[in-house]
């Protein structure tokens, strides 16, 4: 059972990164993107400290990014990480992280199978849209070894390279990482402020149709089912204008 003891508790660690990293996650996602601050502040990945809780009912559900000034090539900062919320989403538990640095913010929420009905605030949900105008498309065909190149920035989920773990988990074989198939969806883009949210998995050697609108909106979807939405500006921007 998860322990909510966690809520509010604070870690710092020393994060030193070089152009070689930045390199491994641009390999991870098929070209170089500034969501590459990501993996950097929460190394480990999303799931990392949730005390108590069967991992094979963790999902990464959203993810939020702030970047406060550019990464240089080769840099360290200190980063802190604090459990902010836990909500009670009936059917599971929504935990919420923040990881903070001189160079960038970033926010996960991993919602917990079975953890729900303790009598918890339920919390706001961010909605998602699209507009109705027709997108800028591209298409990407994911390797049956991308989840392994992604492990390389750090995340060690066993949900994504082991597959006795993912049948625990409810999948026939290791899904891909949805940081993965988010930065596979923004590379190249210039922004400096992101909001995603994950709504159905990804497998390896999946295609990914990639759609993009002027006013920073996206959506990536599988064999016509949605598996990625969120939207990208730059700030003093406010998205959709």
């Amino acid at each position: 059972m998860l322990d909510h003891d966690i809520l509010g508790v604070v870690g710092r660690q020393v994060r030193t990164w070089s152009s070689g990293d930045a390199e491994v996650y641009a390999q991870a996602v098929g070209g170089h993107s500034t969501a590459f601050a990501i993996p950097l502040l929460q190394h480990g990945g999303p799931q990392l400290g949730l005390t108590g809780a069967d991992m094979t009912q963790v999902l990464h559900a959203e993810q939020s990014l702030w970047l406060h000034k550019p990464l240089p090539r080769n840099g360290s900062t200190v980063v802190t990480k604090t459990f902010t919320d836990i909500y009670d989403k009936g059917s599971g538990a929504l935990v919420v992280s923040t990881w903070e640095s001189e160079y960038a913010s970033t926010r996960s929420s991993c919602f917990i199978k079975g953890e729900g009905g303790f009598g918890g605030p339920r919390g706001e949900t961010r909605g998602f849209s699209v507009p109705g105008t027709e997108p800028e498309v591209t298409v990407f065909r994911t390797t049956a070894d991308q989840a392994l190149k992604y492990r390389e920035t750090g995340d060690v989920n066993p949900m994504h390279h082991d597959p006795a773990f993912a049948r625990l988990a409810g999948f026939e074989q290791p899904i891909l990482h949805g940081l993965c198939t988010l930065g596979i969806t923004v590379r190249g883009k210039d922004f400096t402020e992101l909001h995603a949210k994950f709504t159905a998995p990804v497998t390896p050697g999946d295609e990914l149709r990639v759609e993009h609108w002027p006013t920073g909106e996206f959506r990536t979807s599988v064999a016509g089912k949605q598996v990625l939405i969120g939207s990208v500006f730059r700030s003093g921007r406010t998205p959709g204008r």
